[in-house]
């Protein structure tokens, strides 16, 4: 009977819950959170819960088995080499340290390539060596899968636990789980410590159920670390009314300022390229590449624009187009950063969490809705984040000029600004 039922690893006392109940003449998802009535819906055997349906039925004929799990630590767990951080990198590390200890919600505000994961190591340390278990939670699977094979590398004894959609590893047991937030809907009061990496990153920027996993996989009292370079309006708010704390690292760890991308306009970008024609602006800028050691980030707002793109482009360059849907995707992102391919088209989805040294970048269609302030300022750092290859070249190709474009060239320059003066300020928070 059991093992037909819903399942939620918990820390806390072990028992059986309703999956949907009525609350208040209304019903209500326990699992995901949900109580939309417009979200439920009626089958044969009873009512069912629309929001979360693509991780099983949860239904009023169906329980959630919250099952109890033991964890074994170690006595001790350490890093296998020393971080150098910067002193500002320190300051945040300790301003981490005192919201674990007060268990205060935090946001660290840090530019694209400041070593934002560097910093949270040190907490994660010493959650750890208190026996408690520790979340690093993130929107995306490829974000995961860059984060995993670094602390295995850099943490000593810590069981670590992968969780993705298709994961070897769920059902495992570890002291530290690196995972997608959607995975989280598994868990009930069981994590100690959660850090958030990319807050204001699609699909959990603005997403309710997403937010409410996290709010029901840890236990009550636990902090909440946000992770952002790009942080919402909803988190600054949260600053001002000093609901949680705060810290902000303006410049990257190795000191280079951030690049300042280049804007060149150029005419029916879009058309022109779904007709087999790349605009000569764009394509002599990408053949100059050819003759460089640099790899190079070509950035497109929609599936048929890269598609066509790619096919225009393999006449004169070793390239590949990858999008969230592609079978091969994980495939063709190891091979542009084993450097087996000197250029990748891509969608969104590598805007942020995926590093390459060494890269240039571009942005096609930069007009495109899709490319707002923060997805142009994510992608504008995947350039210039290694410290021996600091300097990059990145344009943002574009019919027009829009605000979005605006604002995100004006907060890179901010950020620069306030880097260079060696100011821990908030920046219009």
């Amino acid at each position: 009977m059991v093992n037909n039922m819903l399942v939620e690893y918990t820390k806390s006392t072990e028992n059986i819950v309703k999956a949907v109940e009525i609350v208040k003449n209304k019903y209500y998802c326990v699992r995901c959170g949900n109580n939309d009535q417009s979200e439920f819906f009626i089958d044969d055997f009873g009512i069912y819960c629309r929001k979360c349906l693509n991780f099983g039925k949860s239904s009023t004929y169906q329980k959630i088995w919250r099952k109890e799990i033991k964890i074994i630590f170690n006595e001790s767990y350490c890093l296998k080499k020393v971080v150098n951080l910067s002193n500002i990198q320190k300051i945040a590390s300790n301003k981490c340290l005192e919201s674990f200890k007060n268990k205060r919600d935090m946001l660290l505000y840090a530019v694209c390539g400041a070593g934002k994961t560097e910093v949270v190591y040190e907490v994660i340390l010493r959650a750890l060596n208190l026996g408690n278990i520790v979340c690093f939670a993130t929107p995306r699977k490829d974000v995961v899968l860059e984060l995993v094979p670094r602390f295995k590398r850099d943490f000593f004894q810590v069981s670590i636990v992968a969780l993705y959609g298709g994961s070897p590893d769920k059902g495992k047991v570890g002291n530290l789980y690196v995972t997608t937030t959607h995975q989280l809907i598994n868990y009930y009061q069981f994590f100690d410590l959660v850090i958030i990496d990319e807050v204001d990153a699609f699909p959990y920027y603005n997403n309710k159920m997403l937010a409410g996993f996290i709010k029901k996989a840890k236990k009550e009292q636990a902090p909440i670390i946000y992770l952002t370079a790009t942080p919402p309006k909803y988190y600054t708010n949260l600053i001002r009314r000093k609901k949680i704390d705060h810290f902000i690292i303006p410049n990257r760890f190795h000191n280079h300022p951030l690049p300042i991308p280049k804007i060149v306009l150029t005419y029916s970008t879009a058309k022109k390229i779904l007709k087999g024609n790349c605009p000569k602006k764009i394509l002599l800028w990408l053949l100059k590449k050819q003759q460089l050691s640099k790899r190079v980030f070509i950035f497109v707002p929609k599936i048929e624009i890269g598609i066509a793109l790619e096919k225009i482009l393999t006449k004169y360059i070793k390239c590949r187009f990858v999008y969230a849907e592609m079978k091969e995707r994980t495939q063709i992102i190891n091979m542009f950063r084993n450097n087996k391919i000197q250029y990748i088209i891509t969608t969104t989805i590598l805007e942020r969490g995926v590093t390459v040294p060494n890269v240039d970048v571009c942005i096609i269609n930069c007009d495109d809705q899709i490319f707002d302030e923060r997805a142009i300022v994510q992608i504008v750092g995947r350039a210039g984040r290694h410290p021996k290859y600091p300097f990059s070249d990145v344009v943002l190709f574009c019919d027009y000029f829009t605000l979005e474009i605006k604002n995100a060239v004006k907060q890179i320059k901010k950020m620069n600004k306030i880097a260079k003066g060696n100011k821990n300020e908030m920046y219009n928070m």
